[in-house]
């Protein structure tokens, strides 16, 4: 396993273009965010120049703001959906970004539940061929609907149920540990339950959503469960700080070694 910096919640007291940078400079090497306000190409450049690796990027999943949190269940925006998609997929390789994370999406008022999985389903099916063709994997995330009402996957038994009707090896499950935590589930069981389709991990504290330790969850025990699970993907630090941010991390670090700094630099 190694750390990662979400730079959507981290490193938010500075303008986008310096968090690559600002994340390097506190010694981690590797970086994930959700779809930036910025151009492709100069978000690659940013990265080169900070010398960090991308272990994951969000396609654009609409106005996060607005409470928007994707739209791969949208009937009508099957074409836009796919469009970003290939988009998404264009900067992962670019970037040499093994993983796109893909939001489902808020239940829409008007349209039946089960055709808003059904054109998720199909929207998955058609990415993760293309996915496989690009060299990337895709990966789906549960969001807790205590935050987010209406979210149309909140558990991480809804993720899974998705994966098996598509049984595609380009797609897997992402593990938010916070949002598990949020619907009243076993963290370190739900490692267990799913098994090979763990695709990345995203970790926060319960409840608040801060630094790990600093709330209910047992981050030992969601440590000991990857390692069991023979988990060796990124661990991706995804939460809200309650200091400057590089404070933050060094916090963390010395609470959680495992969650710290590491030598490792991109080339």
């Amino acid at each position: 396993m190694h750390p990662v910096v979400n730079l959507g919640l981290l490193f938010t007291e500075l303008p986008w273009r310096q968090r690559f940078a600002a994340a390097a400079e506190a010694g981690f090497h590797r970086v994930e965010f959700p779809w930036p306000p910025l151009a492709p190409d100069e978000v690659t450049r940013l990265v080169r120049a900070a010398g960090v690796q991308v272990g994951l990027l969000n396609m654009d999943a609409g106005d996060l703001a607005a409470g928007e949190r994707g739209y791969g269940n949208d009937p009508r925006l099957v074409v836009r959906w796919r469009d970003q998609l290939r988009q998404a997929l264009n900067l992962a390789r670019d970037l040499d970004c093994p993983l796109v994370n893909v939001l489902a999406g808020r239940r829409l008022p008007g349209i039946d539940g089960s055709d808003q999985l059904r054109c998720l389903t199909g929207n998955l099916r058609w990415a993760a061929d293309l996915a496989r063709r690009y060299g990337r994997t895709l990966v789906v995330e549960p969001i807790n609907d205590r935050d987010i009402p209406g979210y149309l996957l909140p558990r991480v038994v809804d993720v899974l149920a998705v994966l098996a009707e598509i049984d595609h090896e380009a797609v897997r499950l992402q593990l938010d540990a916070y949002h598990v935590a949020a619907m009243g589930d076993d963290v370190a069981g739900t490692v267990a339950a799913a098994g090979s389709r763990l695709g990345h991990v995203q970790l926060a504290d319960h409840p608040g959503r801060h630094e790990p330790g600093t709330g209910e969850l047992d981050v030992d025990a969601l440590l000991s469960a990857l390692t069991a699970a023979g988990y060796q993907g990124g661990l991706a630090l995804e939460y809200e700080p309650t200091l400057p941010s590089a404070a933050s991390l060094r916090a963390v670090a010395a609470r959680y070694p495992r969650l710290g700094p590491t030598e490792e630099r991109a080339a």
